[in-house]
C-alpha cells in the first residue's frame, strides 16, 4: 500500500488538503475519515485505483506522501496535517528534557548579548565590528550549542557528525536557508539569515569560521570575535531550535513582538512533506536518508 494526500490546485485555496488516501492497485480508501463504503473506490476497468481517483477528481492532485501516517523524523519539526504549522512529534520525557536544557542555554546567552548591547549599541558598521572577551564568549558558546544540536540530530538518524561537511546535510533536510529572523528590541536591524548559502561546510558560514579561528588562536584572530558574528551565531542557534521544535517553540503574535528574536520567514513545506496523524495507529520514527 502507498499513501497519498489529495490537494486542490485551483480556486480560492490552492494547496487545500482534501483528504488522505491509502491506495493499492485495485482499491483506494480514504483514511482520514470514518471508514465506510462511501470512502472506498475500486479501480475502473483498465485503470489502476490511483488513475481512477485522478480521472474522477479533475482540478486536484494526488501526491504520494514522503512519510506514512504516524511516521516522523526525530529532531525535525514539520507541519502536522490539521494541527500545526510545524511541530516536533516526539513528546517523550527525554525529548522534552533536551528542549528545556537547550532553551535555558539560549535564554542565558540572550541575556549576555543584551548586556553587551547596553555597552556597544548594535547599530552601524563600526559598532558591529567591536570585539572583546564577553562577545567572544557568546560566539563560542552559541556555536558550541549549535554543534551539540547538529550532532544530536544526525546521531538520531545514524549519520556521521564529525564536522561541517556532515553538519551541512541538515541544511536541505530542515530547510535552514529559508529561515529569517528579525529583532523587535532593535527594529533598525535588518533581518538575519545565518544559514543563507550553506552548501559546502565551514567556508559558507563566515561566523562559524570566525568561531573556529577565535577558539583555536585568540591572540591572532581576536577581532573575529565581533558583535556581528555573535549575533549571527546566536540567531543560528535560535533557528536550529525552531527547526527542531517548530511553532511550539517560536513565539507568535504579541508574544513574538516582545521577544529578542522573532521569526520573519520559515520554510514552506509541500503537503506531501507533512507529518500525517497515525489515524488510530502508533507514532513511529523514520530515519532520514541523507545524501552520501
Amino acid at each position: 500500500m502507498r499513501y497519498y494526500i489529495h490537494v486542490s490546485n485551483h480556486g480560492f485555496e490552492p494547496n487545500q488538503v482534501l483528504g488522505v488516501w491509502e491506495i493499492g492497485d485495485t482499491m483506494a480508501k480514504r483514511i482520514d475519515v470514518t471508514d465506510s463504503d462511501h470512502n472506498r473506490f475500486p479501480a475502473m476497468l483498465g485503470r489502476t485505483a490511483l488513475e481512477t481517483l485522478r480521472f474522477s477528481n479533475p482540478g486536484t492532485t494526488f501526491d504520494e506522501l514522503e512519510l506514512e501516517p504516524g511516521e516522523y523524523y526525530p529532531g525535525m519539526a514539520r507541519p502536522i496535517l490539521g494541527e500545526s504549522q510545524g511541530r516536533n512529534r516526539d513528546h517523550s520525557v527525554e525529548a522534552l528534557g533536551h528542549r528545556a536544557s537547550a532553551s535555558g542555554q539560549l535564554h542565558a546567552l540572550i541575556q549576555q548579548l543584551e548586556q553587551i548591547c547596553r555597552v556597544v549599541h548594535p547599530r552601524g558598521e563600526t559598532n558591529f565590528k567591536a570585539y572583546g572577551h564577553e562577545i567572544r564568549n557568546v560566539l563560542i558558546l552559541a556555536c558550541t550549542e549549535l554543534e551539540s544540536q547538529w550532532k544530536a540530530i544526525l546521531g538520531a538518524h545514524n549519520a556521521r557528525a564529525d564536522n561541517t561537511t556532515h553538519y551541512v546535510k541538515l541544511c536541505a533536510a530542515m530547510k535552514l536557508t529559508e529561515y529569517a529572523v528579525e529583532f523587535p528590541y532593535y527594529p533598525w536591524m535588518p533581518e538575519r539569515r545565518p544559514f543563507a548559502g550553506w552548501q559546502h561546510g565551514t567556508k559558507d558560514l563566515p561566523w562559524y569560521g570566525a568561531y573556529n579561528d577565535v577558539k583555536h588562536n585568540r591572540d591572532s584572530n581576536f577581532p573575529q570575535a565581533s558583535l556581528d558574528n555573535a549575533f549571527e551565531a546566536l540567531t543560528a542557534f535560535f533557528i536550529m531550535l525552531c527547526a527542531q521544535y517548530g511553532w511550539d517553540f517560536a513565539l507568535t503574535g504579541d508574544a513574538a513582538a516582545r521577544a529578542f528574536f522573532r521569526l520573519k520567514a520559515s520554510p514552506q513545506w509541500s503537503p506531501s512533506e507533512y507529518y500525517v496523524p497515525a489515524y488510530g495507529g502508533m507514532l513511529r520514527e523514520r530515519i532520514y536518508s541523507f545524501p552520501p
